[in-house]
């Protein structure tokens, strides 16, 4: 995602200093305005450590319709120095508000400082702003994500030597770097080659590596990959070679078909990774020569079916209604004459 090139404002620097200096420092909220970031406001721990209380005050602050983000003190044990930056969009935000927000947050984490970064926590509802919430997202976040941004940088250093020694491809867009393992390659590459028709693909969280769906049969209906795909509350990309027939002509037809599937119910973080590294996908496929004739997103199982399909092929076409003036029913008279001879009172 690229950089907005938004700065802190002086009165927002000062702040962040105080913030990371005070050990009673709960949250800092900011907010982008006249293309700057701004304070918008900080509070203060209830008690000595982050409780149940001090996210209900998080969740305060936050506006039904207003984009914006808070970094607050990471309540996991070993980490009460250190920060996590949310980042809040709401539905009833603008959508342009929404994209200069994701667009900004790499800035935002470079001004308040990697070093005392943890995680970032994507929400889109004030209600998510809950103490057990936050904890059991952490429950499956592997030890490697609480790791500094310093630390990320050397792991990531360390894979990439590794990736230079194996089959991997390695693609970086923008300031999120995807790398494709070998076996997802290899999937894409069968489906292309009519080896099999469909190659499901999924994001390791730690890596932002793509890897590839292994229980899926190889030459899988529709039923099929609707049942691996809902099987798991997360989201997936999939590339389909989607033989039919053409309705009108009844010939057979071969439609390569990228399929976004992300259910509602996914956590909200996966959602923000999966739809921010959508596009680098399709680089990915772009750069591995692999045609897509058609594109098209899914949030349930019974939108991946046939018909579904079917109807993003071939869309039917609506028939334009006219009404006719209904006639006039009956003979009409004769036109009668009104006259004009004035009367006078008498």
């Amino acid at each position: 995602m690229h950089r907005s090139g938004i700065k802190a404002n002086p009165d927002l620097k000062k702040a962040i200093v105080e913030l990371k200096g005070d050990s009673k420092s709960l949250y800092m909220k900011v907010e982008i305005a006249k293309e700057e970031f701004v304070l918008k406001g900080t509070g203060k721990l209830a008690g000595s450590k982050v409780s149940e209380d001090d996210f209900k005050t998080l969740a305060s602050v936050l506006e039904e319709n207003v984009a914006c983000y808070v970094f607050f003190r990471d309540p996991t044990i070993g980490n009460e120095e250190k920060w996590v930056l949310c980042q809040y969009m709401p539905d009833l935000a603008r959508v342009n508000s929404k994209m200069l927000y994701a667009s900004s947050r790499a800035s935002m984490k470079e001004s308040f400082g990697h070093e005392v970064l943890t995680e970032d926590y994507f929400i889109s509802d004030k209600n998510e702003m809950v103490y057990s919430v936050f904890m059991k997202s952490r429950e499956k976040v592997d030890k490697s994500e609480l790791l500094t941004f310093e630390e990320q940088a050397k792991n990531e250093a360390k894979r990439g030597e590794i990736l230079a020694m194996s089959d991997g491809v390695a693609l970086t867009v923008a300031d999120v770097p995807i790398t494709v393992s070998k076996a997802a390659s290899d999937a894409v590459t069968a489906c292309v080659d009519k080896k099999t028709n469909v190659a499901i693909l999924l994001l390791e969280s730690n890596t932002q590596e793509l890897l590839s769906e292994t229980s899926i049969v190889k030459n899988a209906a529709m039923e099929d990959i609707a049942k691996v795909c809902t099987a798991k509350k997360e989201p997936r990309y999939l590339y389909h070679r989607y033989i039919h027939q053409n309705p009108d002509t009844k010939e057979q037809k071969t439609a390569h078909l990228f399929i976004y599937y992300c259910p509602d119910d996914a956590q909200p973080r996966m959602k923000m990774m999966y739809s921010t590294c959508k596009a680098m996908v399709l680089r990915v496929l772009e750069k591995m020569n692999v045609p897509v004739t058609n594109k098209f997103e899914a949030s349930t199982g019974g939108e991946l079916t046939d018909r579904v399909v079917m109807d993003e092929l071939y869309p039917k076409k609506t028939e334009k209604v006219t009404f006719k003036k209904p006639k006039a029913g009956g003979k009409k008279g004769k036109r009668r004459l009104i006259s004009k001879k004035k009367f006078t009172a008498s």
